[in-house]
């Protein structure tokens, strides 16, 4: 059987004031999957992320990329798989949007003239270009997602992780958002409070509560049972709520 693409086992982590963030967590994510992870504050879904994304060393527990057990050495793993933070903010900090998009190329030594064309390329392609030369503080929630999407996509990881991608969208910028991920041509994980999203983008759904996960299966099945969702802090999605 083909190892999972991406895989966390049992992963346990405190944060440094002893508050307890992972309990046990597993996950797999496979090839050409898109994977939901859905739970409330606090079920531990952002720290799950930070680990499979290389910046987290798991203290206890281990993560496996294609097969191989990562160990505490992220490099490999901070190639591989690309995080979109839930605050686009976090990730934009240049003068202008086209900078920021190709900053992660021009510190991994691509020149500064070809990382501008693969940013410039990467904006198009999410037809996104005319963001290029704006001021990253000056754009629209959905526009800053836009550029912090393309700064990571322009680095070509093989897996694209992304926490609460629809946090503060409008309706218009978060169907654009969904239509980007269904488009995009590598696995991902998707963090989100937004179940709709999930029904809309992934095929398998993990639920998290308490840095674990609760239960796992088809989106149309999960977000149905409301019971389950109650127990772990979730309602239903407005889908299957009319």
């Amino acid at each position: 059987m083909t190892p999972p693409l991406l895989e966390a086992k049992n992963l346990f982590y405190a944060y440094p004031d002893g508050s307890p963030a992972l309990n046990g967590a597993n996950l797999s994510l496979h090839e050409g999957e898109k994977l939901a992870l859905v739970g409330a504050n606090g079920s531990g879904k952002s720290t799950l992320l930070a680990h499979l994304a290389g910046c987290f060393a798991a203290r206890e527990g281990e993560i496996a990329l294609f097969g191989e057990t990562v160990g505490r050495s992220l490099e490999r793993l901070r190639k591989a798989v690309g995080l979109i933070f839930q605050e686009p903010d976090d990730q934009l900090f240049m003068p202008v949007v086209l900078e920021d998009v190709a900053f992660g190329l021009v510190s991994r030594g691509v020149n500064v003239a070809e990382a501008h064309e693969r940013a410039a390329k990467t904006l198009g392609e999410l037809s996104a270009a005319h963001l290029a030369n704006r001021q990253p503080h000056r754009l629209s929630g959905g526009e800053k997602r836009l550029a912090a999407l393309a700064g990571i996509l322009a680095m070509e990881p093989e897996i694209v992780v992304l926490d609460e991608p629809s946090a503060a969208l409008d309706p218009r910028a978060r169907r654009r958002v969904i239509g980007i991920l269904h488009a995009l041509d590598r696995p991902i994980i998707l963090a989100t409070h937004d179940l709709d999203m999930a029904l809309d983008v992934c095929s398998r759904a993990l639920v998290m509560n308490e840095g674990q996960i609760a239960a796992e299966g088809e989106p149309s099945a999960l977000f149905k049972n409301e019971s389950l969702l109650s127990a772990n802090g979730l309602e239903l999605p407005l889908k299957y709520s009319r």
